[in-house]
């Protein structure tokens, strides 16, 4: 150690190698406080570096931060920076799986926390994966997994396939570790990438609340290209939209729910861009004052911007989804009558 640190003496660290000595020097509860504002990409560096740091004597560290030196070069002694330093940094601030990630990746091996929670896949849906997937892929995942687990995965494989993998398994070099991890970053993005992913119907959802937010002729020109390759979709889709103009498509309770909620002056704006039928659709679930008032404004000749008279409808449009999602009124189908007056 004397030999390694004397050789070190003349070593400059750059910033982020200091920055991974620094919190190496710290006590654990304090390394972990600070680690807690790193994103995975930094933590990931980080780990790196500290794996790599090697020997790093008490003056370097003293150059870097002088209110350590009481605490790291107390009795002349220096820091260590290793693969196991570094996994004992990250432990406690990161989870299982992301501390064995990125130790595999620094290490350059195979990530065994990864290979467990393969195992926890159903066999058969590993399998079809997997079958669509050359002989020798099959193959490493095969060598990988839990023996017991291998076996029942094999089950799940169609003969012609399953000879070819046993044949490579007996005839293959070992594997490099290079390659390996190709297989667990692919594995990882197409098996449990996805695990969080929105379901067709979420998405669908998120979709239609961006289009509700264009202008109609917008909507239309949209849903008539997505209509062309995917008219299931375009469907779905149209039945989440709702522009001013399907106002008329409420029925007469659900209007006045509607327009109790909203400011009389927006009314009025909206409406000044509104055509006959849906002004027609909507003066009647307004209360007397508030409709005296709407047509006494509409029969002046003012004319304010059309973004103003789109923010407002925008608005009145915004207002229905909200309350259709709190289950306040129901937006009638594509298709359907709409609600009767009671």
């Amino acid at each position: 150690m004397t030999t390694l640190v004397a050789q070190e003496q003349s070593r400059s660290l750059d910033g982020a190698e200091k920055v991974a000595a620094v919190l190496l020097a710290l006590d654990r509860e304090a390394s972990q406080r600070i680690l807690k504002y790193f994103d995975h990409d930094e933590l990931r560096e980080i780990a790196r570096l500290a794996a790599g740091l090697g020997a790093v004597p008490a003056t370097a560290l003293e150059e870097i931060y002088s209110a350590l030196i009481d605490e790291i070069s107390h009795g002349g002694v220096d820091l260590v920076g290793n693969a196991a330093q570094a996994e004992n940094l990250l432990t406690g601030v990161m989870s299982e799986e992301q501390v064995a990630d990125i130790m595999s990746d620094v290490r350059g091996s195979s990530n065994q926390f990864f290979w467990r929670r393969v195992c926890s896949l159903p066999e058969k849906t590993l399998a079809d994966y997997l079958v669509n997937e050359h002989p020798q892929v099959i193959a490493i995942v095969i060598t990988k997994v839990d023996p017991a687990y291998a076996g029942r995965l094999l089950a799940q494989i169609p003969g012609p396939i399953r000879a070819k993998v046993m044949r490579r398994m007996l005839v293959s070099r070992p594997i490099v570790e290079s390659v390996l991890r190709v297989v667990e970053t692919t594995l990882q993005e197409d098996l449990f990438a996805t695990s969080n992913a929105p379901s067709s119907a979420e998405l669908n959802a998120r979709v239609a609340g961006i289009i509700n937010q264009l202008e109609r002729d917008q909507v239309d020109e949209i849903l008539e290209g997505i209509s062309e390759s995917e008219p299931l979709i375009a469907a779905q889709l149209k039945s989440l939209i709702f522009s001013f103009e399907d106002i008329v498509k409420l029925g007469q309770r659900a209007r006045t729910i509607v327009f109790d909620q909203l400011p009389t002056d927006r009314v009025i704006l909206a409406l000044r861009g509104a055509d006959a039928g849906v002004r027609d659709s909507v003066l009647p679930c307004l209360s007397t004052r508030t409709r005296r008032m709407v047509e006494a404004e509409l029969s002046t000749d003012a004319s304010p911007p059309k973004r103003e008279i789109a923010a407002a409808q925008r608005q009145i449009a915004d207002t229905v989804l909200r309350l259709a999602d709190q289950g306040a009124i129901e937006i009638p189908k594509s298709g359907s009558a709409p609600d009767q007056p009671e």
